[in-house]
């Protein structure tokens, strides 16, 4: 029982960040019809970002991932305004320059951070005794924490918020908004400027967990389009409570069957899931 309830917390931890990052692929694709293929990179970037300041510049931890959080946002706009402004409509080719985006910045980290894991101090040390069955890091739950509060603050922005209104206003009827007043491209590269804030934000909270490299963004980028998925297009809910169901399906798969087919255990319940709910669990047309 005390080994079930250590998976199962392991897939929470890991669900939560699943989640975070696939809420940010969700708001681009459900406002801009955007796929960003480089989503992941921005998970990287924000990773090595926090190792560099932590390590180089000598911030505490929480001035790291804010310096991180806020240099891949001005990144992400500047993104949005040259790259992706000019494909608005048109969706093959914004794919295709996500592309080749991921394929510059994958190389690009290479050569600047070299091919050797890099990560920021912890936060904190040590592990805490759960309920008397197991111990356990304090630096993952310290990560949960962080994860679950920056998705709660999304949550809110966007069900209670003006400014979720009027991104959600633009992912019903573009043109509507526009007749009300909305500048529906101002809201466009703000919903990809926090995109990329919450692949930021999933970077600098899993960096002390697991070192960044430059090639761990692609299977970032590909969780979270499992997740996206899953939980059904469009849906913010349907991200988190995919998130967390894929983490623990991962983590008791690895622990019962084989860490080697890790991969292959969210592609199996992707499967399942969209056998009997072909729309995800929570698909609906609308943010």
């Amino acid at each position: 029982m005390e080994d079930l309830l250590l998976y199962l917390t392991n897939g929470v931890f890991m669900g939560s960040t699943y989640a975070l990052v696939a809420l940010g692929v969700t708001l681009i694709v459900g406002i801009m019809g955007v796929i960003n293929f480089a989503h992941g990179e921005l998970y990287v970037l924000a990773g090595y970002f926090s190792a560099l300041c932590s390590q180089a510049l000598g911030f505490d931890p929480l001035s790291s991932m804010v310096v991180a959080v806020v240099l891949v946002f001005f990144f992400g706009l500047v993104i949005e305004r040259i790259l992706i402004r000019p494909t608005y409509g048109q969706e093959m080719y914004s794919l295709i320059i996500t592309f080749i985006l991921y394929i510059i910045l994958q190389n690009a980290y290479l050569v600047v951070f070299g091919p050797y894991p890099n990560k920021p101090p912890n936060w904190v040390n040590g592990a805490s005794d759960i309920l008397g069955l197991f111990s356990y890091s304090n630096q993952r739950l310290a990560s949960f924490a962080a994860a679950a509060a920056v998705i709660a603050v999304f949550m809110v922005v966007m069900r209670k918020t003006w400014f979720g209104r009027v991104i959600r206003s633009v992912a019903m009827d573009r043109e509507m908004a526009s007749l009300l007043g909305v500048n529906p491209e101002r809201v466009n590269m703000l919903s990809f400027g926090l995109g990329c804030v919450l692949a930021a934000c999933a970077g600098v909270i899993l960096t002390p967990v697991f070192p960044v490299t430059p090639t761990v963004g692609v299977g970032i980028s590909l969780t979270a389009f499992v997740v996206m998925i899953l939980g059904g297009l469009g849906s913010l809910t349907g991200c988190i409570v995919g998130g967390l169901l894929l983490g623990i399906v991962e983590n008791l798969g690895v622990a019962y069957i084989s860490s080697g087919y890790k991969s292959l255990f969210g592609f199996l319940i992707l499967i399942l899931v969209l056998f009997f709910r072909p729309t995800g669990l929570f698909g609906q047309k609308r943010l």
